[in-house]
Protein backbone atom coordinates (compact mmCIF):
# COMPACT_ATOMS: atom_id res chain seq x y z
CA UNK A 1 0.00 0.00 0.00
CA UNK A 2 1.44 3.85 -0.83
CA UNK A 3 1.61 5.97 1.82
CA UNK A 4 0.73 9.56 2.23
CA UNK A 5 3.99 11.98 2.16
CA UNK A 6 3.38 14.99 4.10
CA UNK A 7 4.97 18.27 2.61
CA UNK A 8 8.88 18.59 4.07
CA UNK A 9 8.08 22.18 3.95
CA UNK A 10 4.76 22.81 5.27
CA UNK A 11 4.98 25.44 8.14
CA UNK A 12 3.01 23.30 10.16
CA UNK A 13 5.94 20.99 10.46
CA UNK A 14 5.75 19.37 14.35
CA UNK A 15 9.87 19.61 14.41
CA UNK A 16 9.73 23.75 13.99
CA UNK A 17 6.88 24.20 16.77
CA UNK A 18 7.40 22.96 20.98
CA UNK A 19 3.12 23.15 21.32
CA UNK A 20 0.32 24.27 20.24
CA UNK A 21 -2.33 25.89 22.08
CA UNK A 22 -6.28 26.34 21.55
CA UNK A 23 -8.75 27.24 23.91
CA UNK A 24 -7.83 25.62 27.23
CA UNK A 25 -5.82 22.83 25.91
CA UNK A 26 -2.24 22.44 24.70
CA UNK A 27 -0.40 20.11 22.69
CA UNK A 28 3.25 19.35 22.94
CA UNK A 29 4.69 17.82 20.30
CA UNK A 30 7.77 16.16 21.94
CA UNK A 31 5.80 13.95 23.94
CA UNK A 32 2.09 13.95 21.80
CA UNK A 33 -0.06 14.85 24.30
CA UNK A 34 -3.09 16.88 24.79
CA UNK A 35 -3.00 19.08 27.77
CA UNK A 36 -5.80 20.82 29.39
CA UNK A 37 -5.03 24.27 32.11
CA UNK A 38 -1.65 21.61 32.71
CA UNK A 39 -3.59 18.37 33.43
CA UNK A 40 -3.34 15.81 30.56
CA UNK A 41 -6.39 14.62 29.21
CA UNK A 42 -6.19 10.90 28.37
CA UNK A 43 -6.50 9.77 24.67
CA UNK A 44 -6.31 6.44 23.24
CA UNK A 45 -3.25 6.37 20.58
CA UNK A 46 -5.14 6.22 17.18
CA UNK A 47 -7.30 9.67 19.02
CA UNK A 48 -4.17 11.13 19.56
CA UNK A 49 -2.42 10.98 15.92
CA UNK A 50 -5.65 11.70 14.54
CA UNK A 51 -5.57 15.00 16.67
CA UNK A 52 -1.69 15.26 15.20
CA UNK A 53 -2.91 14.94 11.68
CA UNK A 54 -5.58 17.83 12.01
CA UNK A 55 -3.28 20.37 13.78
CA UNK A 56 -0.55 20.06 11.31
CA UNK A 57 -2.93 21.19 8.80
CA UNK A 58 -5.01 23.33 10.82
CA UNK A 59 -7.34 25.52 8.67
CA UNK A 60 -7.27 22.69 5.51
CA UNK A 61 -9.45 20.11 4.46
CA UNK A 62 -7.94 16.48 5.01
CA UNK A 63 -9.54 14.07 3.14
CA UNK A 64 -10.88 10.89 4.87
CA UNK A 65 -8.72 8.47 3.18
CA UNK A 66 -5.55 10.71 3.66
CA UNK A 67 -6.59 10.77 7.33
CA UNK A 68 -6.32 7.29 7.45
CA UNK A 69 -3.03 6.61 5.38
CA UNK A 70 -1.30 9.32 8.31
CA UNK A 71 -3.54 7.63 11.72
CA UNK A 72 -3.22 3.75 10.15
CA UNK A 73 -0.59 3.77 7.95
CA UNK A 74 0.13 -0.01 7.74
CA UNK A 75 -3.87 -1.50 7.97
CA UNK A 76 -6.83 -1.44 5.85
CA UNK A 77 -9.51 0.71 8.01
CA UNK A 78 -13.03 1.17 7.63
CA UNK A 79 -14.56 4.77 7.73
CA UNK A 80 -16.53 3.75 10.34
CA UNK A 81 -13.19 3.12 12.77
CA UNK A 82 -12.04 6.82 11.19
CA UNK A 83 -16.02 8.27 12.60
CA UNK A 84 -15.25 6.40 15.66
CA UNK A 85 -12.12 8.19 16.40
CA UNK A 86 -13.18 11.70 15.84
CA UNK A 87 -16.28 10.83 17.93
CA UNK A 88 -13.81 10.30 20.90
CA UNK A 89 -11.74 13.44 19.91
CA UNK A 90 -14.48 15.37 20.13
CA UNK A 91 -15.63 14.26 23.43
CA UNK A 92 -12.71 14.80 25.03
CA UNK A 93 -12.12 18.12 23.64
CA UNK A 94 -16.00 19.02 24.73
CA UNK A 95 -16.62 19.57 20.88
CA UNK A 96 -20.01 17.95 20.26
CA UNK A 97 -21.90 20.33 18.71
CA UNK A 98 -23.32 20.57 15.33
CA UNK A 99 -21.36 23.36 14.69
CA UNK A 100 -17.99 21.80 15.93
CA UNK A 101 -16.17 24.44 17.81
CA UNK A 102 -12.51 22.99 16.54
CA UNK A 103 -13.40 20.19 14.52
CA UNK A 104 -15.34 20.80 11.21
CA UNK A 105 -17.16 17.67 9.42
CA UNK A 106 -16.98 18.37 4.91
CA UNK A 107 -19.81 15.59 4.46
CA UNK A 108 -18.39 12.74 1.85
CA UNK A 109 -15.31 14.76 2.11
CA UNK A 110 -13.25 14.73 5.36
CA UNK A 111 -12.62 17.10 8.27
CA UNK A 112 -10.96 20.51 8.84
CA UNK A 113 -9.43 22.03 12.23
CA UNK A 114 -10.81 25.18 12.42
CA UNK A 115 -10.04 26.32 15.80
CA UNK A 116 -8.11 29.31 16.72
CA UNK A 117 -4.56 28.35 17.40
CA UNK A 118 -0.86 29.59 18.72
CA UNK A 119 2.03 28.30 18.20
CA UNK A 120 4.88 27.72 20.26
CA UNK A 121 8.23 28.09 19.25
CA UNK A 122 11.14 25.73 20.91
CA UNK A 123 13.38 28.78 21.52
CA UNK A 124 11.31 31.36 23.48
CA UNK A 125 8.99 28.86 24.82
CA UNK A 126 5.69 31.08 23.05
CA UNK A 127 2.75 32.07 24.52
CA UNK A 128 1.65 28.77 26.46
CA UNK A 129 4.43 29.53 29.07
CA UNK A 130 3.69 33.32 28.87
CA UNK A 131 -0.01 32.59 30.28
CA UNK A 132 1.40 30.86 32.86
CA UNK A 133 3.82 33.45 34.08
CA UNK A 134 1.05 35.56 33.94
CA UNK A 135 -1.57 33.23 36.34
CA UNK A 136 1.05 32.98 38.81
CA UNK A 137 2.01 36.63 38.99
CA UNK A 138 -1.94 37.24 39.58
CA UNK A 139 -1.93 34.60 42.20
CA UNK A 140 0.73 36.09 43.93
CA UNK A 141 -0.90 39.65 43.85
CA UNK A 142 -4.28 38.06 45.16
CA UNK A 143 -2.24 36.68 47.76
CA UNK A 144 -0.50 39.45 49.04
CA UNK A 145 -3.96 41.57 49.13
CA UNK A 146 -5.48 39.01 50.94
CA UNK A 147 -3.15 38.91 53.75
CA UNK A 148 -3.05 42.96 53.81
CA UNK A 149 -6.91 42.60 54.41
CA UNK A 150 -6.57 40.17 57.12
CA UNK A 151 -4.02 42.08 58.62
CA UNK A 152 -6.05 45.12 58.47
CA UNK A 153 -8.88 42.94 60.42
CA UNK A 154 -6.88 41.98 62.78
CA UNK A 155 -4.94 45.12 64.00
CA UNK A 156 -8.87 47.04 63.44
CA UNK A 157 -10.51 44.39 65.74
CA UNK A 158 -7.51 43.36 68.18
CA UNK A 159 -4.80 46.47 68.31
CA UNK A 160 -6.40 49.94 67.66
CA UNK A 161 -6.62 51.43 70.62
CA UNK A 162 -10.18 52.77 71.68
CA UNK A 163 -11.39 56.66 71.13
CA UNK A 164 -11.36 57.40 74.99
CA UNK A 165 -7.18 57.62 75.03
CA UNK A 166 -5.90 60.18 76.17
CA UNK A 167 -4.68 60.80 72.39
CA UNK A 168 -8.06 60.79 71.39
CA UNK A 169 -11.85 62.80 71.34
CA UNK A 170 -14.87 62.80 71.03
CA UNK A 171 -17.43 59.92 72.50
CA UNK A 172 -16.68 56.92 74.69
CA UNK A 173 -18.79 54.21 73.36
CA UNK A 174 -19.68 51.50 76.13
CA UNK A 175 -21.20 47.90 76.95
CA UNK A 176 -22.46 46.89 80.59
CA UNK A 177 -22.72 43.18 80.28
CA UNK A 178 -24.54 41.61 82.85
CA UNK A 179 -22.91 41.19 86.00
CA UNK A 180 -21.88 36.81 86.42
CA UNK A 181 -23.07 35.25 89.61
CA UNK A 182 -20.79 33.26 91.19
CA UNK A 183 -23.27 32.35 94.97
CA UNK A 184 -26.75 30.58 94.09
CA UNK A 185 -27.68 32.16 97.33
CA UNK A 186 -27.93 35.66 96.52
CA UNK A 187 -30.74 35.40 93.86
CA UNK A 188 -28.98 35.08 90.86
CA UNK A 189 -31.57 36.23 88.69
CA UNK A 190 -32.32 39.58 90.78
CA UNK A 191 -28.93 40.94 92.09
CA UNK A 192 -26.96 41.13 88.97
CA UNK A 193 -30.51 42.39 86.99
CA UNK A 194 -30.97 44.93 89.31
CA UNK A 195 -27.16 46.06 89.62
CA UNK A 196 -26.61 46.20 85.75
CA UNK A 197 -30.26 48.24 84.75
CA UNK A 198 -28.97 50.67 88.17
CA UNK A 199 -24.91 50.45 86.38
CA UNK A 200 -26.86 51.28 83.25
CA UNK A 201 -29.12 54.47 84.50
CA UNK A 202 -25.96 55.85 86.12
CA UNK A 203 -22.92 55.24 83.09
CA UNK A 204 -26.12 56.81 80.85
CA UNK A 205 -25.76 60.24 82.88
CA UNK A 206 -22.23 60.60 82.39
CA UNK A 207 -21.37 63.94 79.77
CA UNK A 208 -19.05 61.99 76.93
CA UNK A 209 -20.18 58.73 77.49
CA UNK A 210 -22.94 56.63 74.98
CA UNK A 211 -24.00 53.38 76.90
CA UNK A 212 -25.66 50.65 74.71
CA UNK A 213 -28.99 49.51 75.28
CA UNK A 214 -29.55 46.35 77.71
CA UNK A 215 -31.91 44.95 74.68
CA UNK A 216 -29.41 45.20 72.92
CA UNK A 217 -26.82 42.67 74.93
CA UNK A 218 -29.71 40.49 75.77
CA UNK A 219 -30.38 40.25 71.93
CA UNK A 220 -26.26 39.04 71.64
CA UNK A 221 -26.03 36.63 74.55
CA UNK A 222 -29.07 35.06 73.32
CA UNK A 223 -27.16 34.49 69.94
CA UNK A 224 -24.53 33.13 71.80
CA UNK A 225 -21.76 35.94 70.48
CA UNK A 226 -18.93 36.48 72.49
CA UNK A 227 -19.66 39.60 74.17
CA UNK A 228 -16.10 41.05 73.25
CA UNK A 229 -16.85 40.28 69.45
CA UNK A 230 -20.66 41.62 70.15
CA UNK A 231 -18.71 45.13 71.44
CA UNK A 232 -16.24 45.28 68.40
CA UNK A 233 -19.37 44.75 65.87
CA UNK A 234 -21.30 47.53 67.33
CA UNK A 235 -18.45 49.99 67.18
CA UNK A 236 -18.08 50.04 70.73
CA UNK A 237 -15.11 51.50 72.56
CA UNK A 238 -15.09 49.62 75.94
CA UNK A 239 -17.20 47.41 78.17
CA UNK A 240 -18.14 46.79 81.67
CA UNK A 241 -17.97 43.53 82.88
CA UNK A 242 -17.75 42.11 86.26
CA UNK A 243 -18.80 39.29 89.39
CA UNK A 244 -21.26 39.19 92.30
CA UNK A 245 -20.41 36.30 94.94
CA UNK A 246 -21.48 36.62 98.59
CA UNK A 247 -18.32 36.50 101.47
CA UNK A 248 -19.70 35.57 104.32
CA UNK A 249 -21.81 38.39 105.33
CA UNK A 250 -21.09 40.64 102.76
CA UNK A 251 -21.77 40.79 99.03
CA UNK A 252 -18.74 41.01 96.86
CA UNK A 253 -18.84 42.55 93.74
CA UNK A 254 -15.93 42.78 91.32
CA UNK A 255 -15.95 44.99 88.08
CA UNK A 256 -13.57 45.21 85.23
CA UNK A 257 -13.25 47.83 82.82
CA UNK A 258 -12.07 45.86 78.88
CA UNK A 259 -10.92 48.15 76.08
CA UNK A 260 -12.78 45.41 73.37
CA UNK A 261 -10.45 46.57 70.40
CA UNK A 262 -6.62 45.63 72.31
CA UNK A 263 -8.32 43.61 75.07
CA UNK A 264 -6.24 45.41 77.51
CA UNK A 265 -7.78 45.49 81.02
CA UNK A 266 -7.93 48.97 81.93
CA UNK A 267 -9.60 49.36 85.35
CA UNK A 268 -10.84 46.57 87.53
CA UNK A 269 -11.64 46.35 91.80
CA UNK A 270 -13.98 44.77 94.06
CA UNK A 271 -16.41 46.19 96.68
CA UNK A 272 -18.17 44.80 99.74
CA UNK A 273 -21.46 45.81 101.04
CA UNK A 274 -23.33 43.92 104.26
CA UNK A 275 -25.68 41.13 102.49
CA UNK A 276 -28.36 42.32 104.39
CA UNK A 277 -28.88 45.53 102.76
CA UNK A 278 -29.23 44.23 99.00
CA UNK A 279 -30.86 46.79 97.63
CA UNK A 280 -28.79 49.57 98.58
CA UNK A 281 -25.67 47.45 97.97
CA UNK A 282 -27.32 47.39 94.60
CA UNK A 283 -27.48 51.05 94.37
CA UNK A 284 -23.76 51.55 95.86
CA UNK A 285 -21.50 49.63 93.80
CA UNK A 286 -23.43 51.02 90.81
CA UNK A 287 -22.35 54.17 91.74
CA UNK A 288 -18.89 53.62 92.94
CA UNK A 289 -18.23 51.61 89.60
CA UNK A 290 -19.73 54.41 87.53
CA UNK A 291 -17.50 56.90 89.55
CA UNK A 292 -14.37 55.10 88.37
CA UNK A 293 -15.59 54.43 85.45
CA UNK A 294 -16.22 57.61 84.32
CA UNK A 295 -12.74 58.95 85.75
CA UNK A 296 -10.80 56.20 83.50
CA UNK A 297 -12.86 57.27 80.38
CA UNK A 298 -13.00 61.25 80.79
CA UNK A 299 -10.25 61.75 82.78
CA UNK A 300 -12.31 64.27 85.17
CA UNK A 301 -11.34 63.92 88.11
CA UNK A 302 -13.61 66.27 90.33
CA UNK A 303 -16.09 63.44 88.99
CA UNK A 304 -14.68 61.33 91.68
CA UNK A 305 -15.80 63.88 94.08
CA UNK A 306 -18.94 64.58 92.52
CA UNK A 307 -20.67 61.52 92.85
CA UNK A 308 -19.45 59.62 95.61
CA UNK A 309 -22.27 59.30 98.30
CA UNK A 310 -22.65 59.55 101.83
CA UNK A 311 -22.14 56.14 103.59
CA UNK A 312 -20.17 54.54 100.23
CA UNK A 313 -17.68 51.97 101.05
CA UNK A 314 -14.40 51.99 99.95
CA UNK A 315 -12.84 49.92 97.63
CA UNK A 316 -11.68 46.39 99.04
CA UNK A 317 -7.97 45.80 99.07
Amino acid sequence: MQKFRRPSSSGHHSTEKRATSFGPFRYDWEQRLLFREGETVPLAPKVGETLRVLLERHGTVVEKAELMREVWPDTTVEEIGLARNISQLRKALGDESEAGKYIETLPKRGYRFVGDVAMEGAEDGGPARAKVGRSWVRWILLAMAGVCVVLAVIYWQFYRPSRYLSTGDGIANIAVIPFECLSPELDCGTFPHGLNDLLVADLSQLDGVHVLSPSTVHTYQRARLSMPFMARLLGMDVMVDGTVQRAGERVRVTARLVDVHSAKLVWSDSYEYPVQQLSDAQKLAARDITVQVGAHLLGVHSLVHHMVLPGASAPSR
